[in-house]
């Protein structure tokens, strides 16, 4: 029988039934997605990690685009530089896509509800959708894609036998994986196809932690030096290409970026070093052909298969 609002029983509310039974409502309303790229986008600070990262780093923070389900994952070293991490999101994203940031939804942590963070979000005019206290699922695409994320990258890790003050590059190499991977939440779809427009390859990956002879150019080698030097597959360098690879060479405790190297993936044997780099970026099609060096800071055989999942 169907009855409307004005014929529905009204029930008298009992304040102490209310005080012994209320529960927390379950929240699972579904929501429209949003329909354009940057429409959206859901962020969320994770962390502090129990081992300093590379650089000093004990927090990662994630932005999603709802609508392409592309991640963008910066590391930091602490939790209230998320607003600098914001910004730079900001410039990367609205130069790549060409479109304006119009919402960001957070949970309500003083990293993002601030007199700075207000101030720039009101100037920039961003709405800023702040989920209720105490409910993680109001903040729910944030929330899954850092657990997605963490727990990609804790394979890495044990796959490797990296030490766990890498857990920040295997962080960005997850992130990388998943923006080039199909999703079905997005129509089948890789976050990238929806920037690009195209499926983007996925050739270049490579099991985290493989043992790599990347190539010395001419100009820094003389006659009589090696040509090559002994690293270990630690990344991808998005800001040069997709196939601009990132290592660490553990004798002289640096890391290098190059296209050019032998990859030996059935070689995973290595020592805990450190080294540094921050945030995963979004160019895709240019390419190096320098090897770079990065500064670094002192500290610190499985295969990884990106395709492969996680158990819980």
């Amino acid at each position: 029988m169907d009855i409307s609002d004005k014929e529905k029983l009204q029930h008298k509310i009992y304040g102490i039934c209310t005080i012994g039974h209320q529960h927390k409502e379950a929240g699972t309303g579904a929501r429209a997605r949003a329909e354009q790229i940057l429409d959206v986008v859901h962020s969320d600070v994770c962390g502090p990690m129990q081992t300093a990262g590379l650089s000093g780093e004990r927090y990662f923070i994630t932005f999603i685009d709802e609508m392409s389900g592309r991640v963008s994952l910066s590391l930091l070293r602490r939790n209230d530089e998320a607003l600098s991490a914001f910004q730079a999101y900001r410039a990367r994203a609205e130069t790549s896509s060409e479109k304006r940031i119009k919402g960001l939804w957070t949970d309500g942590g003083s990293e993002y509800v601030n007199k700075a963070f207000k101030r720039y979000l009101e100037e920039a005019g961003i709405l800023h959708i702040i989920a209720p206290p105490y409910s993680p699922a109001q903040n729910g695409r944030a929330e899954r894609a850092n657990r997605t994320i963490m727990e990609n990258a804790r394979c890495a890790l044990e796959g490797s036998n990296l030490g766990k003050e890498f857990w920040g590059q295997a962080m960005l190499t997850a992130a990388h994986v998943h923006n080039h991977l199909p999703s079905r939440s997005h129509d089948n779809k890789s976050p990238l196809e929806y920037w690009t427009g195209k499926p983007p390859g996925v050739g270049h990956l490579r099991v985290f932690g493989s043992l790599t002879w990347v190539h010395i150019p001419n100009e820094k080698r003389q006659k009589l030096d090696p040509k090559s030097v002994k690293c270990v597959l630690v990344g991808y360098e998005e800001n040069a290409g997709s196939r601009v690879y990132r290592l660490f060479d553990r004798e002289k405790k640096r890391f290098l970026s190059s296209p050019d190297m032998i990859i030996d993936e059935s070689s995973l044997s290595y020592q805990h070093y450190a080294g540094s780099h921050t945030t995963i970026g979004w160019l895709n099609a240019s390419e190096t052909t320098d090897l770079k060096e990065v500064p670094v800071i002192e500290g610190s055989s499985r295969k990884y298969n990106p395709y492969q999942k996680c158990q819980a």
